[in-house]
């Protein structure tokens, strides 16, 4: 099982200055049929290494989750001395667990930086039809290269775009359940050309929020 410890990993700070701010889920799993957290505390935790894309991120995350009802809490104000990017061995999550419930935390959100993508587009100007041309995308995690794939369609007047694709996964761990059960939910989530922190943090959080609440 995947332990608390994952966290939102560094996110480059410089990808939030591009052009525009597309957020979508695309991929979720539970192991309930439905998320009854309403009953419960909540911890939101973003693991970066820049405070203020914490601060930022679990504030946002926060206030979404409160505005529909939930009790939820920002760690760096919950734990105030705590370092998101600390390595915890394995051993020692059954006291970082038993000290969360000891302050009445029931459940861990978590969100991570799993992936990033750059792409380059060859984009019609003149008509509704392109030309896509995706050379093999570099992920930064793996440092190697996948498939490359291309559809063409002649038209004279093109525009090229280049951009990056952000993959972050959002863990939801109820720690009021046995410790092979509390994985309660994993959704994964595609940020296209993030424009900036404040926009994207929005979206994003809202974006968990509504997928929780199915």
């Amino acid at each position: 099982m995947r332990n608390i410890t994952i966290g939102i990993g560094t996110i480059i700070i410089t990808g939030f200055l591009l052009s525009c701010s597309t957020v979508k889920v695309t991929d979720s799993w539970r192991n309930l049929e439905t998320l009854d957290l309403y009953e419960k505390n909540i911890l939101v935790v973003g693991k970066t290494e820049n405070k203020t894309t914490r601060i930022r991120f679990e504030k946002d995350l926060v206030y979404n989750l409160n505005s529909n009802g939930y009790c939820s809490f920002e760690s760096y104000i919950k734990f105030p001395l705590s370092d998101p990017m600390e390595q915890v061995e394995e051993n020692s999550i059954p006291k970082i667990i038993k000290n969360l419930r000891k302050n009445d935390i029931d459940v861990v959100i978590i969100s991570q930086l799993v992936d990033s993508r750059e792409y380059t587009r060859t984009i019609n100007t003149g008509g509704d039809m392109y030309y896509l041309n995706s050379f093999p995308y570099r992920y930064r995690r793996y440092r190697s290269f996948y498939g490359y794939n291309q559809s063409y369609y002649s038209y004279n007047s093109t525009t090229q775009v280049e951009g990056i694709t952000y993959i972050l996964e959002t863990l939801v761990y109820d720690l009021t359940r046995s410790p092979k059960d509390q994985l309660i939910s994993v959704i994964t989530s595609e940020v296209d050309n993030p424009k900036t922190l404040g926009t994207t943090s929005k979206d994003f959080s809202k974006s968990i929020v509504k997928n929780i609440m199915k």
